[in-house]
């Protein structure tokens, strides 16, 4: 809200409420604080809160049609319908749209520059590889953790899949790539400039912020000693916050402790940071799919409503296994081509992607299960298409026997 507010009265990107005017920082990233500001400058200073939770609330349902979109590209009509319907129904998607956080403009900017990369490499359109960068640039803004996936993107279509056609090589290709990158890093390098000429020495930065991040997801099991500290380890430790205040100190920190427990820190950053990751239940917030403290609740009012979040929650641990089984199904399914159609030979790969990608990210840093509601789309998208190709090969050796 502070960095919202001092875009607007000073058009610095501020945390600063105690100093006027505010000293320019990069603690935060500044996509969700301009998101915020615009609505400011639209709404007035006093109603802009209620106009931000109805844009979030656009954004989130959006996130439907997106998906359904989205899942055309590589699996039919129905089965797009069936991941589309559980955007719909998500519990926490639903109730993270209330809550003045990044993660459903996250979503909205990550999923549509999924969607339009999709479109732009089934018509081989560098126009709108372009807008699929800015796309990319602005989740960028919203959440830096997205800063190398653009990269792999590419890199992995290229070798995987859609560039392995004769007629897509050569000079078309070679512009396609250059353009898609070069849009897309023109956004971190103006925030990078930005933050190198207007950022004061010794201010808060977004690596001091990566840094701390760091220091409180090393912990196994969100444990540091004393179990009732467990999900806030870190205000246990006596080694904070030097343990968290530089990459040199965090290194010589965890290296110690991995030395005298080297299998403990070995399970929980292999396991059980990816686990926590994709856990159903919030650990950072009032528990279960919730992040903030609520005044009512529609899973507890409503029968349908509750009747709902218990088959979601049922059947939670089955989507991520199913989309953990389309890593191999992927890469195994150009063998398996004779099973299927000859012209059925998309895949959920770039879906199938962003999950892994992410999932490794944040088994870097905190794996707190909040940071993985904004990729519900791409793990339905990569759950329902594994289901769609096990339903497919079920009814091929069916008919076969």
């Amino acid at each position: 809200m502070n960095y919202g507010r001092n875009l607007v009265l000073y058009r610095t990107f501020s945390y600063q409420d105690d100093k006027l005017p505010p000293t320019p920082d990069s603690f935060r990233s500044p996509g969700y604080p301009l998101f915020i500001a615009m609505i400011m400058k639209i709404g007035g200073k006093l109603n802009y809160l209620k106009l931000v939770l109805y844009s979030q609330v656009f954004l989130s349902t959006a996130l439907v049609p997106l998906t359904f979109f989205t899942g055309t590209f590589f699996m039919s009509i129905p089965a797009s319908m069936l991941a589309a319907l559980l955007v719909a129904i998500s519990p926490h998607l639903i109730t993270t749209s209330a809550c003045v956080l990044t993660e459903t403009l996250f979503s909205f900017l990550l999923l549509s520059g999924i969607c339009v990369f999709q479109l732009s490499l089934k018509y081989f359109s560098i126009c709108l590889a372009g807008i699929s960068a800015v796309l990319f640039g602005w989740a960028f803004l919203t959440n830096e953790t997205v800063l190398f996936l653009p990269f792999i993107l590419v890199s992995v279509i290229l070798w995987f899949r859609y560039f392995s056609i004769a007629h897509v090589f050569g000079k078309r290709k070679i512009i396609f790539v250059i353009f898609f990158i070069a849009i897309y890093m023109t956004v971190p390098s103006g925030w990078w400039l930005r933050n190198y000429f207007n950022v004061p020495a010794g201010g808060p930065k977004g690596s001091d912020r990566a840094v701390v991040t760091m220091s409180h997801g090393a912990y196994p099991d969100f444990i540091y000693k004393d179990p009732h500290y467990w999900g806030i380890p870190y205000r246990e430790d006596p080694q904070q916050p030097y343990f968290g205040s530089s990459i040199k100190n965090f290194s010589e920190v965890l290296w110690t402790r991995v030395k005298d427990e080297p299998l403990r820190y070995l399970v929980w950053y292999l396991i059980g940071k990816p686990y926590y990751f994709w856990n159903w239940n919030i650990i950072q917030g009032t528990g279960d799919i919730y992040i903030n403290p609520i005044k009512s609740d529609l899973f507890i009012e409503s029968m349908f409503a509750a009747n709902i979040k218990k088959v979601m929650a049922f059947l939670h641990p089955l989507f991520l296994l199913l989309t953990l089984f389309s890593i191999p199904v992927i890469f195994f399914k150009k063998k398996m081509i004779r099973i299927f159609d000859r012209d059925d030979i998309n895949v959920a790969l770039i879906p199938m992607i962003a999950c892994l990608y992410f999932t490794i990210i944040y088994s870097i840093f905190a794996p707190w299960p909040r940071y993985s509601i904004p990729l519900r789309p791409e793990l339905y998208l990569c759950a329902i298409w594994t289901l769609s190709i096990i339903v497919k090969y079920l009814r091929k050796h069916k008919v076969r026997s």
